[in-house]
């Protein structure tokens, strides 16, 4: 069970790493422009855990979102009150005081990707809570859904959803650059092609899905690899019509490859510097952006090499204590729920060997650590 935790953990950190590389040498060399894809990845798999977790648990829809709150939120306001007062205490600090505090409060609740949308400028500092708040929208509307959902065959479910995320890929497409990729359309479509493939996951229903083997999973790494490296920025076409569709289907295939009945090329997503930089990257990916938006090039007239070195160094600071003091206390197991059986089970008779039966009395004490943050 650990092992298929793990994999997960190396899609996550594949797409921290992408999206740093994009913030920390794409801002100042011209390549990793296509880091961007990081994100994308991030959205399919936090649908595939989630719908995972609500299929196979079903907690109500007010536990649901108070454990959502409880896990997402420490560390987010931890972020938005260290780097406001790094913004007061930083001499020639890039940003006042004043609008970093009005953009976190922007942030706290949950508008940043309706704001720049709408509104068509960054929330620096914390212009990476759009992301969230697009998961958030998800979060309020999606679990309504699969209480409907999951009474169906799984095939019919997915289906659904695949139809229901291409449908909002279309409506997206057509939008403005800046619209496809901050507004929550296209990006709530990838969260949905996540929820397709945990309905038969959920249910056992392995043997249906095959990834190609080893060969299949290496091309998706290069591919996730030469668009980080050499792709373009996510306001181009070449994005919206190569990129995003490729790396959503990388992302499926990394998820399903640790979930066959051979998981051998699965290894390569469970390798320790992947998995260990993955556990850390909700705490990494709210604090990376630091040395961009607080740091000028020549921050105290220090050339831009060592500026770029401090504030990495801050960032990398900011998310140890962030993830050791306002992260890891609020995480649970999650092997059990998001381990599946080897064969056509249905959710409520998939467990793992050796676990007990629940047992209705212990229902609400099992519920407070069901959902944590993909």
């Amino acid at each position: 069970m650990r092992a298929r935790v793990d994999h997960l953990d190396g899609i996550r950190g594949i797409a921290i790493l992408a999206v740093c590389a994009v913030h920390w040498i794409g801002q100042r060399f011209p390549a990793f422009e296509g880091g961007y894809i990081g994100v994308d990845l991030f959205f399919v798999l936090s649908g595939f855990i989630i719908t995972t977790l609500l299929v196979k648990r079903v907690p109500p829809y007010g536990r649901f979102l108070r454990n959502r709150v409880r896990r997402l939120y420490p560390p987010l306001v931890g972020t938005l009150v260290g780097i406001t007062a790094l913004a007061w205490l930083l001499p020639d600090s890039a940003l006042s005081p004043e609008t970093s505090l009005r953009h976190a409060l922007v942030a706290a609740v949950q508008a940043s990707s309706l704001w720049i949308t709408l509104v068509g400028t960054p929330i620096d500092p914390f212009s990476m809570t759009w992301s969230l708040s697009v998961e958030w929208y998800f979060y309020l509307l999606w679990p309504l859904a699969v209480l409907r959902l999951r009474r169906m065959p799984a095939a019919r479910a997915a289906h659904l959803a695949l139809l229901a995320a291409g449908a909002l890929y279309l409506v997206a497409a057509v939008q403005p650059a800046w619209w496809f990729y901050y507004g929550p359309l296209a990006h709530t479509g990838e969260l949905l092609v996540g929820a397709a493939i945990a309905f038969p996951l959920a249910r056992g229903s392995i043997p249906r899905l095959r990834t190609g083997g080893r060969p299949a999973l290496v091309a998706a790494f290069t591919f996730v690899a030469l668009w980080t490296v050499f792709g373009s920025d996510p306001y181009s076409p070449a994005y919206r019509l190569v990129a995003l569709p490729l790396t959503v289907g990388c992302a499926v295939l990394f998820i399903i490859s640790g979930y066959e009945a051979r998981p051998g090329p699965a290894r390569l997503l469970s390798w320790r510097p992947l998995v260990v930089t993955g556990r850390i990257s909700y705490s990494l990916y709210l604090w990376h952006t630091l040395p961009i938006v607080l740091l000028s090039s020549n921050w105290l007239g220090l050339p831009s090499i060592a500026v770029g070195v401090i504030g990495i160094g801050i960032a990398l600071a900011g998310t140890a204590l962030s993830y050791h003091l306002l992260e890891r206390p609020f995480l649970g197991s999650r092997g059990n729920e998001l381990s599946v059986s080897r064969g056509p089970e249905t959710a409520s008779s998939a467990r793992p060997r050796g676990a007990h039966r629940r047992e209705p009395a212990t229902a609400g004490a099992h519920s407070r650590r069901e959902i944590s943050r993909p």
